[in-house]
């Protein structure tokens, strides 16, 4: 794929659509990340690999799981096996379990849930903070979390020759939890169906 297609971010759709059940709680099956800065105070804690979740609401099973407890990406098992013989390979999965679900759709309850994977993308690019007239109000200079003003970009750019060409990739350093994408995911989700994406067009190089 050349620098001049198409870029998105991608995520689940869940906040705009009520038809699927989204995971609330998280319950950890692995190992816990606590790391705090010591220069700016900024904090994380979520399972470094393996965990459970608590669905709740909806009425149907989605491919891209949202979660409100932590922003992890979720695929279905369809979608991580159509990936793969898609041959988009640059991402790294853990077991995700469902420990309880908490619904009053009896449609949902009848169904049998797909197996889930957490999604850790291993694709880079880096994001062009200057071009894209974005505010710095503060970047550590140590853990590089970063606030920007306004505090959701949009229309985000990638610095040319940053991209190292995944169809799937992130900005490791400023943006690790959010999704980017070529023009191959959208065609793909399109393709098979895959329900509860979302895609926002960015700014390409």
């Amino acid at each position: 794929m050349k620098d001049s297609d198409s870029f998105f971010i991608f995520s689940d759709n869940t906040i705009y659509s009520r038809r699927f059940t989204w995971a609330t709680s998280i319950i950890p099956r692995s190992e816990m990340v606590n790391q705090r800065c010591s220069d700016c105070n900024a904090a994380e804690n979520y399972p470094s690999g393996d965990f459970d979740v608590v669905l709740e609401k909806g009425s149907e099973f989605p491919d891209v799981l949202g979660c409100g407890a932590y922003p992890f990406l979720i695929f279905s098992e369809r979608v991580i096996s159509t990936l793969v013989a898609e041959r988009i390979s640059a991402f790294h999965t853990f077991n995700i379990g469902i420990s309880e679900i908490r619904s009053k759709s009896k449609t949902l309850m009848e169904k049998s849930s797909p197996k889930y994977y957490r999604v850790e993308i291993d694709g880079t690019c880096q994001i062009d903070l200057k071009v894209n007239g974005l505010e710095v109000v503060r970047c550590c200079p140590k853990c590089h979390h970063l606030v920007t003003k306004p505090r959701v970009p949009i229309g985000l750019q990638i610095i040319p020759g940053s991209w190292d060409k995944s169809d799937i990739f992130r900005d490791f350093q400023l943006y690790p939890r959010i999704n980017f994408c070529n023009e191959v995911l959208p065609r793909i989700v399109n393709r098979y169906k895959f329900t509860n994406f979302r895609f926002e067009y960015m700014i390409g190089p």
